[in-house]
């Protein structure tokens, strides 16, 4: 990374800069405008008040650097790299910076409906295999008369 270069985080209410926290990474917004929209609209920014030319910066946090950097490895052996690498597709995920605004899904609870749902799914599984194993159990036909069980002992032999 050229440190001489001055870099803030575009997404708003992030205060990070290359000067107040030299040793975050600082990953390049695209300048392709399809993927320079989204990025701007999840940092809940305006696309149009910024120019499709200018050079912009979200910090690291607000990506999941192991999972979306390319180079990670090396950035985390070495301690730093030349150029930051992003995973095509990668997105920022992570805006705790701004209040009043939800996390990532993945850290939410599930809803009630659906946690009784999963669970009596899994009661009803579960029930259902056990009347398959006491059925197959209970399969074993007996003699219901006399006769027949004297025709079953006369066959045996002493």
């Amino acid at each position: 990374m050229n440190s001489k270069v001055y870099k803030w985080c575009a997404v708003p209410q992030c205060k990070n800069t290359s000067i107040t926290t030299p040793n975050k990474v600082f990953v390049h917004v695209p300048y392709k405008k399809i993927i320079r929209d989204k990025w701007l609209k999840l940092a809940r920014r305006n696309p149009n008040d910024v120019k499709t030319n200018s050079p912009l910066y979200f910090c690291e946090d607000h990506f999941d650097l192991p999972n979306d950097m390319e180079n990670f490895m090396e950035y985390h052996v070495m301690g730093s790299v030349s150029q930051v690498r992003m995973k095509p597709g990668c997105m920022p995920t992570k805006f705790t910076c701004q209040p009043g605004r939800k996390t990532h899904t993945s850290n939410t609870t599930e809803r009630p409906y659906i946690a009784q749902k999963r669970r009596m799914m899994i009661v009803e599984e579960i029930l259902g295999e056990c009347e398959k194993q006491f059925e197959e159990s209970t399969i074993v036909e007996e003699p219901s008369s006399s006769k027949e069980i004297a025709s079953c002992s006369s066959g045996i032999v002493y």
